[in-house]
This record gives C-alpha cells, sequence and structure tokens, in this order.
C-alpha cells in the first residue's frame, strides 16, 4: 500500500471503522454526503427528496452518509430481495424496505456494530419486519450465489481498496438479470502526495475513490451488462484537512457518480 499511512488492508479497515463509529457515537454527519452549500439542516439528507423523510427518526438523518441515491433507479418491485453493501444506520435499507411488501426481504451487511445498532433501533421504531442486518465485510457477503434481485450501495465502494472482489462479490450474489445501483465518488487522476498519505482522506470518501474508466473497466472484466455511469457535481463539504490550493486542484475532478448494471439473464 505504498504511498498511504496503512501498512495492511486491515489496518485500513480498522481506521475506517474507528473514524464511523465515533462519528455515529457523536450524531456528526460521518461523511462528505452533508451539502452546507445548500443550508440544508442538520437533520436532514441532501441525497433524498423531504418528502421521503419525513416518517424517519432525526437522528438517523444526522448520521447518514450518501453521495448519491441509488433508489432513485432501483424501480424495486414487492417481493423482490435487496442488499445494501456497507448499510451504516440504515437510511437507504429502511426507504427501500416498504417498497419490497409483501414477500420481499431487504439484507444490509455493514462491518461496523455500532451502526447496525443503531439501524436496528431505527428498523424496531419503524416496525419494519422484512429487514436483517448481518455484520460482516462487503468482500465477503454471509448469503447465497444468485439469491438477490438488487445490490445497492451508497459512498461505500470508494472506502475499500480491492474494489474489483467487492464487485465480484456482488455478482456472485446476484440472481441473472439482477441489478446493481451505486452510489460512490469518483476522482479524475491523482490525488497530491501529501493527500495520499493522510488517513482521514480515506474516511472522507477522497483516497480511494476511482476514476469512471476505472469503474467501467472492473464491471465490464466482471461480466456486468449495460453499464451506466452518469456524474454529478461533487456538492459535498471539502474536509477540513484539504488547504485551499488542494481545493483548487481537485475542484471538478471529485465528483459524485451514478453507476447502474446488471447480470446478464444467461
Amino acid at each position: 500500500m505504498a504511498d498511504m499511512p496503512f501498512t495492511s488492508e486491515e489496518e485500513l479497515r480498522s481506521f475506517v471503522q474507528r473514524y464511523y463509529q465515533e462519528n455515529i457515537l457523536n450524531a456528526a454527519t460521518a461523511c462528505c454526503c452533508e451539502d452546507r452549500k445548500q443550508e440544508r439542516a442538520s437533520s436532514q439528507c441532501a441525497c433524498s427528496a423531504p418528502e421521503q423523510l419525513k416518517e424517519l427518526p432525526a437522528e438517523l438523518l444526522a448520521s447518514a452518509c450518501c453521495c448519491g441515491n441509488p433508489l432513485k433507479q432501483a424501480r424495486l418491485k414487492a417481493g423482490e430481495s435487496l442488499v445494501d453493501l456497507g448499510c451504516g444506520t440504515g437510511l437507504d435499507l429502511l426507504l427501500a424496505a416498504p417498497q419490497l411488501q409483501p414477500g420481499g426481504v431487504a439484507y444490509g451487511i455493514d462491518m461496523n456494530e455500532v451502526a447496525l445498532e443503531k439501524a436496528e433501533q431505527y428498523r424496531r421504531q419503524l416496525g419494519l419486519e422484512n429487514v436483517r442486518f448481518l455484520r460482516g465485510i462487503i468482500e465477503a457477503v454471509p448469503l447465497p450465489s444468485e439469491s438477490i434481485d438488487i445490490i445497492i450501495s451508497n459512498c461505500v465502494i470508494n472506502l475499500v481498496p480491492d474494489k474489483e472482489r467487492v464487485l465480484r462479490e456482488a455478482y456472485r450474489l446476484l440472481k441473472p438479470g439482477g441489478r446493481l445501483i451505486l452510489a460512490d465518488p469518483v476522482l479524475e487522476g491523482q490525488l497530491p502526495l501529501n493527500l495520499r498519505r493522510e488517513p482521514r482522506a480515506w474516511a472522507a470518501c477522497l483516497t480511494g475513490a476511482i476514476s469512471v474508466e476505472a469503474y467501467r473497466e472492473l464491471l465490464t472484466a466482471i461480466g456486468f451488462r449495460d453499464i451506466v455511469i452518469e456524474l454529478g457535481p461533487g456538492d459535498w463539504d471539502w474536509p477540513p484537512f484539504v488547504n485551499q490550493e488542494e481545493r483548487h486542484r481537485l475542484e471538478g475532478r471529485w465528483l459524485s457518480a451514478s453507476i447502474r448494471a446488471h447480470r446478464p439473464s444467461a
């Protein structure tokens, strides 16, 4: 892991886990999703429409981490099965679960025990019986192959060094014809060396972001088809450790991507 302040993937994973756990326990927004440029309240997530969020607990909205809205393109149907890779405190999963009823089930996987405890608390509060939370890493999901209709993830895959392993796991889980819908930051070009050596830059969704072309190549090589990648501005807060000169260099290159693909039917 050259040019990075981690000696192993496990060390990186532990750092990211502690970072988000501390933010969750402090009831703070844990990543780049809060859009202060639009003067959103801290209890409002900028990634979803207000009418979608009005029934959800304010504490859940304050701790939600997002860089897009994968559910907007999900076309969820009753009876389908869904997995949220890196579900955090559960915002997208808890929004999706009612749309899968009757007969459908929503699984959330996350390595952060504190996040899952909060997510389970919100599940009970909302009375959702078709939600299951699994503790683990998104590179190795404890579910059978070809058992899932749709996989979503929001601002998480960038945090994992081995993105190919994550995407291969998603392919394994999906039924033939199953859909993959991701929201993730992408970065065109390299970061300055000092940011690549800054541990917080990984947790802030910056260092681990890859290019659009790298995403497309990975998905294609794994076997996904009908790949669509749409870019939007990164209307999130800049991390405080990024100085003005670095922000100027990165402006327009650190973007939000909506990524859609599916596993072929045959």
